[in-house]
Parts: structure tokens; sequence; C-alpha cells
């Protein structure tokens, strides 16, 4: 053979070689991905979209109990970790489900409150499980606080109700002793106050906790809201031998304007004022101040009163809750005048803070988020005035 064969020839053999080696190859990977589908199945495609658009966690495991599907809240939010899922109990029932095909839900444990988590295991094709898991601590927390805020209302009511029973019983069997009769009936008009304001006051508080829709709000002048209070607040101030004094900022001609609901700002303000009146001593002094920042204003209501504990600090807002019980049923205050506050200046997407010395005073500070822009002609707009009653809400307690 010519050294032109030669070559030739090597480089036909080479080709076969390489074309049998290639096919071998690639029988060998089609081979090996049909024994991987034997053995791991391919996910159902709609289940896995499914699952990839719900916000709840969502893991997908084999028949050897292995994972084989993350949804994107899972790997958003780790609630059930590799430990968890190797855990003797969930392996228990998880082989229960895959053989029997019966759904399981695990509750979280009421008696428990570190076990928030629900989980649902479901058999899908047979061949895998859906683990499905809700953190339900949120859920647990509001329905503790409603059952807490039913039974602190059952027991608020339960006074003043059996005291007019009592008494009305008292005045009938006293009918022939008009003197006896008179000190009943003002015992029985004094609970019949604290029973009317008691359920105004659950009122309020219901309508603070409610989502202020875009078309409940309306402009409202910060300034004038809070020039109104005081003034409605003078007589009150006065039979208690307090002086109320307003400092208003430099730039008076700044707009005050916010978005919301006049009358339950006025509430929230009012609360505060018969607050630092009520805890202010004869002779002393209320301070009212409006201080602007860039996008807010801010209301500043100070007493010189006895101040709060530093331990009572952090639960004041809580509704019922009373620094010095007996003293503030005497006074009248229902216990629910802070808490009102602080839901209505959050509802507005404002806040309420609070500073207290004992032997010094308090101080409130309500911060309200500006509009954007004053309304067109709200400055010339005037509102009818409505009659005041008097403050009833007794302490920085409440």
């Amino acid at each position: 053979m010519t050294p032109s064969v030669l070559v030739l020839a090597s480089v036909g053999l080479g080709v076969v070689i390489g074309a049998a080696i290639t096919a071998a190859i690639l029988v060998a990977r089609r081979a090996g991905r049909r024994r991987a589908a034997e053995l791991r199945p391919e996910l159902p495609e709609i289940a896995v979209e499914i699952l990839n658009e719900i916000d709840t966690f969502a893991v997908i495991l084999d028949a050897s109990l292995t994972p084989v599907y993350v949804n994107r809240a899972a790997r958003d939010d780790q609630r059930i970790s590799g430990e968890e899922l190797r855990d003797p109990e969930f392996l228990r029932r998880a082989r229960g489900v895959m053989s029997s095909g019966v759904p399981d839900t695990r509750e979280p444990d009421p008696s428990d409150p570190r076990h928030t988590v629900r989980v649902h295991l479901v058999r899908l094709q047979r061949r895998f499980l859906v683990v499905l898991a809700d953190d339900l601590g949120e859920e647990q927390r509001v329905n503790a606080m409603r059952r807490d805020f039913i039974a602190n209302v059952s027991h608020e009511l339960k006074t003043p109700i059996a005291a007019i029973g009592l008494l009305s019983e008292a005045v009938h069997e006293a009918a022939a002793e008009p003197g006896t009769v008179r000190t009943f009936a003002k015992s029985l008009m004094k609970e019949s106050k604290r029973l009317s304001e008691l359920s105004r006051d659950i009122i309020q508080l219901s309508e603070a906790q409610s989502t202020l829709r875009p078309e409940d709000r309306e402009p409202v002048s910060v300034r004038d809201l809070v020039r109104t209070e005081v003034e409605a607040h003078r007589t009150f101030a006065a039979q208690h031998g307090v002086e109320m004094v307003v400092t208003d900022a430099q730039d008076a001609e700044r707009s005050s304007y916010v978005l919301g609901r006049p009358a339950a700002l006025g509430v929230a303000v009012a609360n505060l004022l018969s607050n630092a009146i009520t805890h202010s001593p004869p002779g002393g002094r209320v301070g009212v101040g409006l201080e602007f920042e860039q996008r807010s204003v801010v209301v500043t209501i100070t007493d010189q009163g006895e101040g709060i504990a530093p331990e009572h600090l952090p639960r004041i807002f809580e509704r019922f809750y009373r620094v010095d019980d007996s003293r503030s049923r005497d006074g009248g205050g229902t216990g629910l005048g802070l808490s009102i506050a602080r839901h209505t200046m959050r509802a507005h997407g404002g806040d309420i803070d609070v500073w207290s010395q004992p032997g010094v005073g308090s101080s409130f500070s309500l911060t309200f988020p500006l509009a954007e822009e004053a309304p067109a002609g709200a400055a010339k707009k005037k509102k009818k005035k409505k009659p005041k009653k008097k403050p009833i809400e007794k302490g920085p307690q409440q």
C-alpha cells in the first residue's frame, strides 16, 4: 500500500472507532436516565406549578422520604429543617400516609406556645408525599388577645351591672325613706354613668382597631383639632386647679393637615388631655406643644403629675391595664383611653410615644403624618361645632 492509502485507512478507522464510542456513551446515558426515572420518577408538572405559586410552605418527598422539591415559600422560610424531616415521629406519620393514602394533619399544641406550626401530609400519585406547613403563631396570638378581651370586658361589665341591680332593689325597699332613696339614687347614677362610659369606650376601641379605608379619610387640621380640644378641656382643668399652656411652632403658616377621621383623632387627643389634667396637682400646669418635622407634626402633652414607674411603661397601652387599679376605678376611668389613642394613631399611619419619671411627670407624643399638600380652600372651611361632653378618662395609666 502506498502511504496515502495507509493514512486514509487510519483516518477512516479512527472515525469508525470514535463513532462507536460516542454511540456507546449515548446509549449508556439513555440507559442511566431510564434507570433513574424508574427509581425516581419525574414530579407531576401541574403539582409543581401549583405548589410553586402558593404562599404555603411545601416540600415533596419521594418514596424513600427524601426531599425532591422545595417551593419558593419553603426556601424563604425554613420552618421545617432537615432535622425535623428526620424526626422519628414525623417519619412514622409520613410512612403511614405513604402506605395508606390517608392524609394526616398535626395541629400545634395549644398548651405549648413554642408549637405554632400546623403540618399536613398528603400522598401524591402513590410515589410522592407532599408536606404542607402553616405557621399559626400570629393567628394564635390574635385569638388569645380576643379571648382575653372578651374576658376583660365581661369582668368590667359585671361590676356596674351587679351594682345597678343591687341599688335598684335597695331603692325599691327604701321607698318610704326619702333620704335613703336619694343616697342610693346617687350611687345608682354613678354606676349607670360608669356603664355608659365603658360601653362608649368599647365602641371607640372597636372603631380604632378597624381598617381605615381611603374613602373614610378627609383633610384634618391638627392645629385646629388641638386648639378645639384644649378649649373644650379648659373648664375641666379649672375644676382641678390646673393651668393649660399651648405652645405652637414658630412656622405658624406651615400646613398641619393630615388625612383621617376627625372624630377619632379628636378622641385620641382628648384622652391624653383629660389624663394629664387629672394627674396634675392643683396649681400644676399641663403643656401642649406642636412641633413640625419634615413630613410629620408632633403633638406633645406634658403633665406635672406623679409619673409612671418604669416597670409599668411597657404595658400602659394595653387594654384595661391600670397602674393603680383601685384609684382608676374610683376616678371613673375605663382603662381603655390609651389603647384607643394608640390604635387610632397607628390606623392613621402615626404613632404614640411616652416618657415618664416618677415624681416629675409624664409626656405623651402623638406623631401625625402630614398630607402631601393642604387641600384647596381647607383653611376657609369651617365646621359646625358640636357640644362637648365632660372628659372622663382619668390618668396616664389608662
